[in-house]
């Protein structure tokens, strides 16, 4: 028989929540041939005889490690000995909805640029837990940060039953072409824990393949069921950030935006996502300050606008760039472009700002050396 997808998933005890994400998978994966693989990292709760009795009945392949090993590794142990043609990785604290992975499938198969595909996932209440995984630039912090876009919104919401690319999706759920995984190189290992979802995907997007999120896959997602798991979150962040910083394009406020909400940033840096409307006539507002030249003004509203829903919107820099630059401010335009393109490094309307920039800084040195005004 020919296996179509290898599911793989990690435990470390949690015996009950892995015998049903087992359970669940059986329940709902019919008419697909699949495989699951399960990396054993030294349970001691009753896991591992569970997983050996399984292995012996032939249900399922039990890898056992003496030594537990984090999720990267673990993930790329289990797709050594995967026979699919596609890898699905599944934590154990997830059960499996009717037809999650024949839509996960289908949605692969419809292009071959596809390199990863993930699942709505809800919380035991309904509610969204992944619908995609968005980038935020905090600039107070210098840096980006991923994160679950629309958690917590209702299952049933139009805003997460779009089929939509985004540069990320969790790997709490997440199919992807067993022969990209092998050439990407799998999971970089350096991770604990997390964020080596997100650096594969990172991987995949350089490489010019789509990630896409497929809501009609659901699963509910207990989250969090892993002892330690958050123990080493500043130690993967600063190796993300050390790998991508400067080319990851922060892309929250525009699918938020598109969406019809608005994103705003809290004191504490939570980003709470709120009806748009009274934010995009504003927006407009300082749209005609500028076209009627009240450069001034415009600032001004730009300033008390940004306090609403953080400093980071790349639209709000570049019109203050653009302000500044008309007003002769070279120093607070350049500052104000470099900032866009912090969060956007392909934003091709900052990079001409900071050009202009630059021409207008030679002018005035020419004319400083012509003994002119300026």
């Amino acid at each position: 028989m020919k296996i179509t997808a290898s599911i793989i998933i990690p435990v470390r005890n949690n015996l009950e929540f892995t015998r049903n994400c087992l359970k669940s998978i059986r329940d709902t994966a019919e008419g697909i041939d699949y495989e699951i693989i399960v990396i054993d990292n030294a349970s001691d709760d009753g896991s591992s005889d569970m997983l050996k009795d399984e292995a012996d009945n032939g249900k399922l392949k039990h890898i056992y490690n003496e030594q537990p090993r984090h999720f990267a590794a673990s993930c790329n142990q289990g797709a050594e000995t995967a026979c699919g043609d596609y890898l699905v990785f599944l934590n154990n604290d997830i059960v499996a909805k009717d037809g999650w992975l024949r839509e996960m499938m289908v949605v692969a198969e419809k292009s071959p640029d596809v390199g990863a595909v993930g699942a709505k996932l809800l919380y035991p209440d309904g509610t969204i837990q992944h619908a995609g995984v968005a980038f935020h630039y905090f600039e107070s912090l210098g840096q980006f940060r991923p994160y679950h876009l629309f958690r917590t919104f209702p299952a049933d919401s139009e805003t997460v039953n779009k089929v939509r690319e985004f540069q990320a999706v969790t790997g709490a759920c997440m199919l992807t072409p067993a022969s990209v995984f092998q050439e990407i190189g799998g999971f970089d290992e350096g991770y604990v824990n997390c964020f080596e979802d997100i650096d594969y995907c990172l991987h995949l997007g350089a490489k010019g393949l789509k990630i896409i999120y497929a809501p009609q896959a659901e699963l509910i997602h207990y989250e969090g069921q892993t002892k330690g798991r958050n123990d080493n979150v500043d130690h993967s962040c600063s190796l993300l950030m050390s790998k991508w910083s400067g080319k990851v394009y922060c892309d929250d406020y525009d699918i938020v935006q598109g969406e019809g909400y608005l994103l705003r940033v809290t004191d504490d840096f939570n980003l709470c996502i709120h009806p748009g409307d009274e934010i995009r006539d504003w927006h407009q507002a300082i749209l005609q300050l500028v076209e009627l030249k009240q450069f001034r003004m415009a600032l001004d509203e730009i300033d008390k606008i940004g306090r609403v829903i953080g400093g980071s919107k790349v639209s709000l820099h570049k019109l203050k760039g653009k302000c500044h630059l008309e007003l002769g401010e070279s120093e607070e335009a350049k500052l104000a472009f470099a900032r866009a393109m912090a969060v956007d490094p392909e934003d091709t309307e900052a990079r001409w700002g900071l050009e202009q920039v630059g021409l207008k800084e030679e002018d005035r040195g020419v004319a400083l050396k012509s003994g002119l005004s300026f």
